[in-house]
């Protein structure tokens, strides 16, 4: 397979660099840095995106035959609206939202097969508050082994209050659409700190709408998926959960210290066992809570690059040896 091509642009030698950085740590593709247009345009290569500031912009205006394949422009304000225009100065996966070919591409570009793709859910018997961010960390921390999908299945979810993001199409869309011969998980999908996610339901109604047929027509597309590992976390409102359980290849049970607590998880416990689920499972007791956080005194990429990413990272790792 050919080399998937993406040129950069910039005369900010320092912000295209990092720009690249990210790419080359998320994405397999060719990256080609050029900080003044005449290098740029004197260089021979052709590409599958070039991603240019307006500067460069206005040089090839003047009539370039340059094959710069999807063009898109780093703009200074932010209130731009023209196609394929996107605001320079915010989170570079925020960016890599508004550029499909790219993601698309980067699905193609995985070292795995599909075959060998993984389901891990996430359940707290117990609610745990920080189940969220427990399962987005562990999502970060299973993108060493390729392409990572995170699915929220919570009732009520905070996702989107998190990263400070609505998109316009959501789960629930999703959903209606899965029978569409054309759907393509790439048109729902959004990245954050080197995995994918698709917005999860708005309202608790929503997902109790959903029969199983419909859950399980959402489970069919995900095993055609091009994802290595998809991680889900489940909440309490899903149509033929059991039914699901023996799908997945990991499932964590997130509990809390304490025989209060422990009451829940043996109750689940029970739940898998009459519903004769052969589902691999380990109990996770996180060594933190959510109690000392206030508003606006954090932010959920500090959780995950915090001591909550790490505790994540070592489960993952732990898991992967035992496997060997």
């Amino acid at each position: 397979m050919n080399n998937f091509e993406v040129a950069l642009c910039d005369s900010n030698e320092d912000y295209i660099l990092r720009f690249a950085s990210y790419l080359m740590n998320e994405f397999e593709v060719g990256i080609h840095i050029f900080t003044t247009p005449e290098s740029f345009f004197a260089d021979d290569g052709n590409y599958d995106v070039t991603i240019m500031t307006e500067e460069f912009q206005e040089i090839c205006d003047f009539g370039s035959n340059k094959n710069m394949g999807q063009k898109y422009i780093l703009c200074e304000h932010r209130d731009c609206e023209k196609e394929n225009h996107i605001y320079k100065y915010q989170a570079v996966n925020y960016i890599l939202d508004d550029i499909s070919l790219l993601r698309r591409q980067s699905g193609s570009c995985t070292k795995k097969s599909i075959s060998n793709s993984k389901l891990i859910g996430v359940y707290s018997p117990v609610a745990h508050e920080l189940s969220l961010p427990f399962a987005m960390a562990l999502a970060q921390a299973y993108k060493s082994a390729g392409r990572v999908l995170f699915l929220d299945l919570e009732e009520i979810s905070i996702m989107p209050s998190l990263l400070g993001k609505h998109c316009e199409k959501n789960l629930m869309d999703l959903l209606y659409e899965i029978d569409a011969a054309d759907v393509d998980l790439n048109d729902y999908a959004h990245s954050f700190m080197g995995f994918d996610y698709i917005e999860p339901f708005l309202n608790p109604h929503e997902i109790s709408e959903i029969d199983i047929s419909g859950w399980e027509g959402l489970f069919k597309q995900l095993a055609v998926a091009e994802y290595d590992v998809i991680v889900i976390l489940f909440g309490r409102t899903i149509n033929g959960f059991n039914s699901i359980l023996d799908g997945l290849d990991k499932l964590y049970i997130l509990g809390k210290p304490g025989d209060y607590f422990k009451k829940s998880q043996d109750l689940f416990y029970e739940y898998i066992a009459r519903c004769n689920s052969m589902v691999a499972t380990e109990d996770v007791l996180l060594p933190m809570s959510a109690k000392n956080l206030s508003d606006n005194s954090y932010q959920i990429e500090e959780l995950l690059q915090g001591n909550l990413g790490m505790f994540a990272k070592k489960i993952v790792n732990a898991n992967r040896q035992s496997a060997n």
